[in-house]
């Protein structure tokens, strides 16, 4: 009963519209002073300023200012002009453009949003200029963009190392090979297509002089990604430094390389991402106290044993996982599903032996389908308005995409080789 009542609580909260940081603050605060009475909110300070200051979190302003500098300094125009040259004068090819741009640029942000805002304006230019509709432009564009959070550096990573105590670096080399494998199911999803949709090819191949200047032109750019990683598994910087080096090179390329950042569009740009950090920021710290509760009110333990009755069988429990989480990505943002969900379901994770650095793949891939899943998905109306098209226009091209995304969801959930491989084959942190 006593479940059913916050699990209520926090969904009417949600449907008046409060913040999902005021909606749990509030919720954990009443419950401590119904349950404990109102000393108890010391704990509340306590565990809110502690959930803000640990030093991975450190990592999240710089990857998302790394990421808004990149969008307005020019280097994810260079990206996508590289990607256009491999792919683009196959059928269909700057959709295959538009899916290999983010792979390259989620190397460099580690967020869905960042792509889908700052890319998609030029993908999404590019393919009606050649002959796209605009829905399937803002579809394509969308569906991509949940790549950025899956391949290193990531932000939802950062969280969840914080969260759960993991190497955030074993976590970057997990989603390694599950980006891969996203970027793969969107390509062929969108090469069964190409020739039943009729989609354009761009006319001609370009001459050497010409992709010679394009390649040079995005040398310093595509530079970004490889160097961010060296730097991290070489050990000379941690992920939250990296953060820092990867902010501090998109800085050089926009202003002193590409030239188009200047000083007005900077400070904009610093505060956009302080903006958005603190949204970012709140929610953590409103959460904490809310998983406290949660813990302390036995929450997660009444889950388990519920789980469990319905069946030891771990595939179906992981089923039964994913389901939640999918329906839950659907209201949700996908921070505070992570926040929320993390507490009641690492026991469960923990009871039927998943590694915990494979439980973060599981929920990433999830939280990422879930922005391009409706009613609440968030970069359906980044792309929404970007193409200017009606969601619901969106959302009747989804079908094909979104079978890739939930084919790849099942084979990282039940294959951990694919999440695991390259943090054991490295022995970089992986908790056994």
């Amino acid at each position: 009963m006593f479940i059913a009542a916050i699990l209520f609580l926090v969904g009417f909260s949600i449907v008046l519209g409060f913040p999902i940081a005021g909606a749990l603050g509030m919720i954990a605060g009443a419950i401590m002073v119904y349950t404990s009475g109102a000393d108890l909110l010391m704990i509340f300070i306590q565990r809110a300023y502690a959930a803000t200051t640990s030093f991975p979190l450190l990592a999240i302003p710089f990857f998302i200012l790394a990421g808004n500098l990149m969008n307005v300094g020019g280097t994810t125009e260079r990206i996508f002009e590289v990607a256009k040259l491999f792919v683009g004068q196959v059928r269909g090819g700057l959709a295959h453009v538009n899916v290999i741009g983010s792979m390259i640029f989620a190397g460099m942000s580690g967020s869905a949003v960042a792509d889908a805002a700052g890319l998609g304006v030029i993908e999404i230019r590019a393919m009606i200029k050649e002959g796209y509709q605009a829905k399937y432009a803002a579809t394509i564009t969308a569906v991509s963009s949940t790549i950025g959070p899956i391949i290193p550096p990531s932000i939802p990573f950062v969280i969840y190392g914080s969260l759960a105590n993991v190497s955030v670096g074993a976590l970057f080399l997990a989603g390694i090979v599950p980006g891969l494998l996203v970027g793969a199911g969107l390509m062929i999803s969108i090469a069964l297509a190409a020739k039943k949709l009729n989609l354009p090819r761009s006319a001609g191949i370009p001459s050497w002089s010409i992709a010679s200047r394009v390649i040079l032109r995005a040398i310093p750019a595509l530079a970004l990604p490889p160097l961010i990683l060296y730097a991290i598994f070489s050990g000379v910087v941690t992920p939250t430094e990296a953060a820092v080096l990867a902010t501090a090179y998109a800085y050089f390329l926009g202003h002193f390389v590409y030239k188009e950042l200047t000083w007005d569009s900077l400070v904009q740009t610093v505060w956009d991402s302080g903006r958005q950090t603190a949204q970012v920021m709140f929610i953590i710290a409103m959460s904490a106290p809310f998983g406290w509760v949660l813990i302390q009110q036995q929450v997660p333990n009444a889950i388990l044993q519920g789980l469990m009755s319905l069946s030891a069988d771990p595939i179906v429990i992981l089923l039964i996982v994913n389901v939640v989480l999918l329906i839950l990505g659907m209201f949700l943002e996908t921070i505070a599903i992570m926040i929320i969900t993390y507490p009641i379901l690492a026991p469960v994770m923990a009871g039927i032996g998943v590694d915990p650095v494979h439980f973060g793949v599981i929920l990433v891939v999830n939280m990422m389908i879930g922005l391009v899943t409706p009613p609440v998905g968030l970069c359906l109306f980044v792309v929404s308005g970007i193409a200017k098209v009606p969601i619901a226009d969106i959302v009747s091209e989804l079908t094909p995409y979104l079978i890739a995304l939930l084919v790849v969801l099942v084979m990282v959930t039940y294959v951990p080789a694919f999440s695991l491989w390259l943090p054991h084959l490295l022995g970089y942190g992986v908790v056994k």
